[in-house]
């Protein structure tokens, strides 16, 4: 089940990002006096009440905008919302209610998404009745707070809550094995990717409407497991409108992210590894998810005896780690090695889950110390004492030193590399911790 995603919608300089500021506990979005700074949708996400939320902060919203640069934003806040689960209007409470306000209430109405109504800028409990104009928006009871001074957030983030369907916020009984995410750029062969599975293996359990918004959930069996493969289907490029690519991906790519085990990341082989293929499966590994990298189209590309070498070499000077994750070379329109996602995803599931015992830890430790010593750091000698594993799905590693804040940045990537080495986890992220022992 996806994370419920929450879009903040309001004019320029009404505390958009402040308010997302606030409310992911980090500075993520530039705040500043000056009108327009936000241009584009940036993308966070909270816990509320023990449940993962998404967050979206659009740029100032300027309804029939002349300014090409005012269009684009007005654009960019319309794909969040059409993302959105809950709306949150923001205004300005030290303001009176412009046209603007009036055409922004409209809208919001004419969206059929359910939307909470914030009357931001109230620092002050008598400040309160300046809000009160804006019951004449039409839009029932507001609620009112300070991004600024974090004055009834709280209260706020409740009526979200309240605003979401159950479906949303509550677990339904999983009933498939593993859960594979296709993504990618547009165009990559995503969705003919998906129906080729699905046609080569007949045991087809059922197909229905996803609950992210323009994925499809099939399921298959294979190898005596259920999966469910989520087809990120609507990943398009929207008609004069220059990056759109990278932030709506951007969006829904995270939504998808969250609910899968492995992510097949296909890479259009004729394109090559871009940034935003790079940017993608940066991603994936972030959220501690299973990876398989998917070369398509493999058979329009002219080849000699070290092609598929030099390819994959390519990829792994331009993204070093990964060197640890499958890469698979196919034609979906051939159906070449299609077949062999469905066995990657397996191992690479099996890999997520794999669970070290101590010991075998320990004697890594030794031999990896002995290989490698810790160097000595503002005159302190660093001893790693032992480790263990902490959690799985990712695998996660608790080493115990000494002086875990002087832990050099290149060491701690010698030891995961070593791990590795030592261990396999291939396709599957690996964390360590460096704790006080």
């Amino acid at each position: 089940m996806s994370n419920p995603t929450i879009a903040i919608l309001g004019k320029p300089n009404v505390g958009k990002s402040t308010l997302f500021n606030r409310i992911v506990g980090r500075r993520q979005s530039i705040v500043s006096h000056k009108e327009g700074v936000t241009r584009d949708r940036i993308y966070g996400s909270f816990d509320w009440q023990g449940k993962q939320f998404n967050l979206i902060d659009t740029g100032g919203f300027i309804p029939n905008p002349e300014d090409i640069i005012d269009n684009q934003i007005r654009v960019q806040a319309e794909i969040a919302l059409k993302e959105a689960d809950v709306i949150l209007l923001l205004m300005d409470g030290r303001g009176s209610i412009t046209s603007s306000d009036i055409m922004l209430a409209k809208y919001v109405q004419k969206s059929d998404k359910p939307f909470i109504l914030i009357i931001n800028k109230i620092d002050e409990l008598n400040m309160e009745e300046s809000a009160i104009q804006y019951y004449d928006l039409g839009l029932g009871d507001y609620y009112t707070l300070s991004a600024q001074n974090n004055r009834c957030i709280g209260d706020m983030l409740d009526a979200v809550l309240d605003k979401l369907p159950a479906s949303l916020l509550t677990s339904t009984n999983q009933e498939y094995d593993i859960s594979l995410a296709i993504i990618g750029m547009p165009n990559v062969g995503k969705s003919s990717l998906t129906n080729v599975l699905l046609q080569q293996e007949k045991s087809i359990v059922t197909s229905i409407a996803g609950t992210t918004r323009d994925s499809i959930d099939s399921y298959l069996t294979y190898c005596k497991k259920i999966f469910r493969i989520i087809d990120t289907a609507g990943l398009r490029r929207r008609s004069k409108i220059t990056d759109d690519i990278e932030f709506y991906s951007t969006i829904r790519t995270n939504k998808i992210i969250d609910e899968c085990d492995v992510a097949a990341v296909m890479i259009d082989a004729n394109k090559g590894f871009s940034n935003q293929d790079r940017d993608i499966i940066r991603h994936v590994i972030d959220c501690g998810k299973g990876l398989i990298i998917i070369i398509n189209k493999w058979d329009l590309i002219a080849k000699d005896t070290n092609t598929m070498r030099d390819f994959t070499q390519d990829i792994i000077d331009t993204y070093p780690a990964l060197k640890y994750y499958p890469m698979l070379y196919i034609s979906v329109l051939h159906n070449l090695r299609v077949r062999k996602i469905l066995d990657l995803t397996l191992n690479v599931f099996m890999e997520l889950k794999r669970k070290l015992k101590t010991s075998e830890i320990n004697n890594f430790i030794k031999i990896a110390v002995n290989s490698y010593p810790p160097p000595c750091v503002k005159g302190k000698n660093i001893s790693i004492k032992y480790g263990t594993q902490v959690r799985h799905s990712p695998p996660i590693f608790a080493f115990f030193t000494n002086y875990p804040t002087l832990i050099p940045v290149n060491y701690s990537r010698y030891m995961e590399n070593s791990l590795r080495e030592y261990f396999g986890f291939i396709g599957s992220p690996i964390k360590l911790s460096f704790r006080d022992s």
